[in-house]
C-alpha cells in the first residue's frame, strides 16, 4: 500500500474513532452501546444474552435442525473469547484516543500509534466475524443460505430507513 493511501487510511479511522469517542463520551452505559449501528452485529458470537438471541433467530427463520443449531453453536461458543478480547482492545484503544483528545491530543506520533492500532483491530474483528460467517455458512443448505442473504438485505435495508 502507498504512503499516501496508509495515511488517508488512518486519517478517517482517526477521524471516525474521535467522532465515536465524543459522542458517547458521557454515556458509557451498555445501553448506548447497544445502539450503535454496529452493537448488534458485534454481539454475534458475544455473550449469553447476545449470542442466544442470534442462534434462537436463526433457529426460528431458517428452521435449523438440531444438528445444524448445534453445530452453529460450536462456531459461536469457539470464537467467543477471541470476539470478547478485541472488542475488549478496541474499547480499551477508544478510551486512549477519547483521553489523548481530552488532554489537548498529544503529538501527532501518539495519534498515529493509536490510529493504525485502531485500524489493526478493526481488521482483525472484520476478519474474525467473516471467518464465523463462512462457518456458518457451511453449516447451511443452499436454501438456508438464500434465505440468509435476503434476511440480511432485508436487515440492512431496514436499519438505514430508520432515519
Amino acid at each position: 500500500m502507498k504512503i499516501i493511501t496508509k495515511i488517508s487510511l488512518i486519517g478517517c479511522l482517526l477521524a471516525s474513532s474521535i467522532a465515536l469517542a465524543g459522542t458517547q463520551a458521557d454515556t458509557g452505559s451498555k445501553k448506548a452501546s447497544q445502539e450503535c449501528h454496529h452493537g448488534a452485529h458485534s454481539r454475534m458470537g458475544q455473550g449469553a444474552d447476545g449470542g442466544e438471541r442470534f442462534l434462537n433467530r436463526m433457529t426460528d427463520r431458517l428452521k435449523l435442525t438440531t444438528e445444524q443449531r448445534s453445530s452453529v453453536e460450536a462456531v459461536l461458543q469457539k470464537s467467543k473469547s477471541q470476539m470478547a478480547n478485541l472488542k475488549e482492545k478496541i474499547q480499551t484503544n477508544r478510551k486512549a484516543l477519547r483521553e489523548l483528545k481530552q488532554n489537548g491530543g498529544g503529538d501527532g506520533s501518539q495519534v498515529q500509534v493509536l490510529a493504525q492500532e485502531r485500524g489493526n483491530l478493526v481488521a482483525a474483528s472484520i476478519i474474525q466475524r467473516s471467518k464465523i460467517r463462512n462457518e456458518i455458512q457451511l453449516v447451511l443448505t443452499d436454501t438456508q443460505r438464500e434465505q440468509m442473504k435476503q434476511m440480511r438485505e432485508e436487515h440492512k435495508h431496514g436499519h438505514h430507513n430508520k432515519g
